[in-house]
């Protein structure tokens, strides 16, 4: 049998741009066009957007082709069926990239396939034919991209009217929200803030107004923020921009004379003409736009065995390249809105959206970054290994970071003192979601069982001149935020809300109703969640502690006692995993059977302490705590 010849040029062209629409374009248009939260956290313009795509849909083919073009003519068709090859194997992956068996065998089972359909492909004019056929469909997926998805609505949408309210508020304010903050991480035993361990919360809640059991109107960030901005309910359909919110705190008080200093992360609700822009050009926008994405796929592509080393797409919706250590870092962003406090002339509006004590965690108390090899955590569907010993240990990172996220704010509170704005501002602190740390179970959406550690999160108002706080254990919603803002501040909101001043006498307590980003909601009444959250606060208490320092909570579980104490002999643990020293935080960790805890020994004493789940354990230990020495484990029965 004789092989046809080659295609020409430009029909090799033709069919690469068809296997690459299959391979490549059509998967990142279907996912991320159910996402526009993805182009709308990160502010990316409409032009943005149709850029990126018509570059996702045609410069990797056009590329391709131009270096066929540039080979030998015998050196072309051979290239071309590599390609092909790679092509094809790439969307059998996708395809199969879901069944059952290891990421390695589906990855050379999706590998034959590409080789058998490059052969095809070579021996048979029927193969090229459907490609040819095909041609209409990269012009399809692209159109549907833009027409038809979540981000065309961004791509569609028109410049929005500036709306200012004018609002003349007879006092300068300061709004911090942190993010990943459950009410319960800052609680002790009398279920007030601890505060031996978070000694600046602790201080704001004495001078402030402290609502106790505040609950989110949404399971995460990009509904749950603009809520709080805006005093409405999540509508599923919107975008956290402000296109899709003009009405918001930035334009109540924007219009008038107040002064705006404005971080956010992740939302983009103040609008240009009363927020100086990123500054970022085009060239870096595409930049971090077209890194991310190439996380994306390839999260997208491999199967999930295969994608343990790939940089995480669930900490945040940006900068997943740098792990967030990129332009969203935490500490940089401080660094940067710290300076913007100074004394004013006249009444202004400092805001600060944190991703304290968010995901990665990677903070100690200090302020230190470490880096180490995590326990198994949490899967693309953002649901926690079954292993608890392991879930531990990242509560006990997030405790930790929640100590930094501590010292920030006492940070921020001593340059407000010292620029003296303090007494005379109105300081409001709050976060938008929770987090919840039960092993099989989801982190963040919010479930019928996770809800008491997603919904509530801390509410502090200090207003103008407060002296002496109080605790107001009415149940409030973040939608009421804005409104009580807007009231302390002596601003009259010009439009409707949802939200009520929760600092009014006439304030109707409601259930708590949180949305999920689709528009399902679980709505349950407070007194049934409240206790519901008192017995998540009883097991956090008995595995972490409270009113001590936080140190201690390199001890976790019910011998947690030990940690400090001398141990001399006990049965010892050997089978260890290899220890990364060059980090200030060091995990220790391995298998043991019959144990419930282990100890971590360091010339006599115990520097750790961790439960035991289906023979293995990950214990945290600070460096400076073994001091050099040699570390050793013993089993706890």
């Amino acid at each position: 049998m004789t092989r046809p010849p080659a295609p020409p040029l430009r029909l090799a062209g033709l069919h690469l741009l068809v296997l690459w629409s299959f391979a490549v374009a059509q998967p990142l248009f279907d996912l991320l066009g159910k996402n526009g939260e993805f182009f709308g956290a990160r502010g990316s313009t409409r032009w943005d957007v149709i850029l990126f795509a018509l570059a996702v849909a045609l410069i990797a083919p056009a590329v391709l082709l131009a270096l066929e073009a540039m080979l030998p003519r015998s050196a072309r068709f051979p290239v071309h069926l590599v390609v092909v090859a790679a092509l094809v194997g790439a969307f059998a992956l996708e395809v199969i990239g879901g069944a059952s068996e290891s990421g390695t065998v589906l990855a050379l089972v999706a590998g034959l396939v590409g080789v058998a359909a490059a052969m095809l492909y070579a021996w048979q004019p029927g193969a090229r034919l459907v490609l040819t056929v095909l041609a209409p469909a990269p012009l399809l997926f692209l159109a549907l991209f833009l027409g038809h998805s979540d981000a065309s609505r961004l791509t569609l949408s028109g410049t929005p009217i500036a709306y200012a309210a004018a609002g003349h508020p007879r006092a300068s304010a300061i709004v911090v929200v942190f993010d990943e903050l459950p009410t319960n991480s800052l609680l002790d035993r009398r279920g007030v803030v601890d505060p031996v361990r978070f000694p600046h919360f602790t201080a704001l809640q004495r001078h402030s107004d402290w609502f106790a059991n505040e609950s989110v109107v949404s399971e995460g960030t990009l509904h749950g923020v603009p809520s709080l901005l805006t005093g409405r309910y999540p509508r599923p359909e919107e975008l956290p921009v402000y296109d899709d919110h003009p009405r918001n705190l930035f334009t109540l008080l924007g219009g008038g004379d107040a002064q705006l200093h404005v971080v956010e992360t992740e939302t983009h609700l103040c609008p240009p003409k009363l927020c100086a822009p990123s500054g970022n050009s085009l060239g870096a926008r595409m930049g971090s736009l077209f890194a991310d994405t190439a996380i994306v796929y390839l999260h997208t592509l491999l199967p999930d065995d295969l994608a343990h080393g790939i940089p995480s797409v669930s900490d945040s919706w940006e900068d997943f390249w740098h792990n967030g250590r990129g332009s969203s870092d935490p500490k940089d962003r401080f660094e940067r809105f710290l300076p913007t406090i100074a004394p004013t002339s006249r009444p202004a509006l400092w805001y600060l959206h944190l991703l304290l004590p968010h995901s990665p965690w990677r903070y100690l108390p200090s302020g230190l970054q470490y880096t180490l090899r995590p326990a198994p955590g949490w899967s693309s569907a953002e649901v926690w290994t079954k292993n608890q010993a392991a879930v531990d240990q990242y509560w006990q990172r997030h405790l930790l970071q929640l100590g930094y996220a501590d010292r920030l704010l006492g940070t921020l509170v001593a340059r407000l003192r010292s620029a003296g704005l303090y007494d005379g501002s109105l300081l409001v602190v709050t976060a938008d979601e929770g987090l919840s740390f039960r092993a099989g179970e989801k982190r963040r959406p919010a479930s019928d069982v996770n809800l008491p550690d997603i919904a509530y999160v801390p509410l502090f108002v200090k207003l103008p001149h407060e002296q002496r706080g109080r605790v107001i254990r009415t149940p409030t919603q973040s939608v009421d935020v804005l409104p009580t803002i807007a009231g302390a501040l002596g601003v009259r909101l010009p439009w409707g809300v949802d939200g009520q001043n929760a600092l009014s006498p006439q304030y109707r307590a409601r259930k708590v109703d949180v949305a999920k980003d689709r528009g399902k909601h679980l709505i349950v009444p407070s007194v049934e969640l409240l206790a519901r959250r008192q017995q998540a606060l009883r097991r956090q208490l008995s595995l972490l502690g409270s009113d001590e320092p936080l140190s201690t909570l390199y001890a976790v579980g019910p011998d947690r006692g030990l940690l400090g104490h001398s141990i001399e002999g006990g049965r010892r643990v050997t089978k260890l995993d290899a220890i990364d020293r060059s980090s200030p935080l060091l995990q220790i960790s391995g298998r043991i059977t019959g144990a419930r805890s282990v100890v971590v020994v360091a010339k006599g004493r115990v520097v750790a302490v961790v439960p035991v789940a289906d023979g293995q354990f990950w214990a945290l230990v600070p460096r400076k705590a073994l001091n050099h020495a040699v570390p050793r484990v013993y089993a706890v029965h």
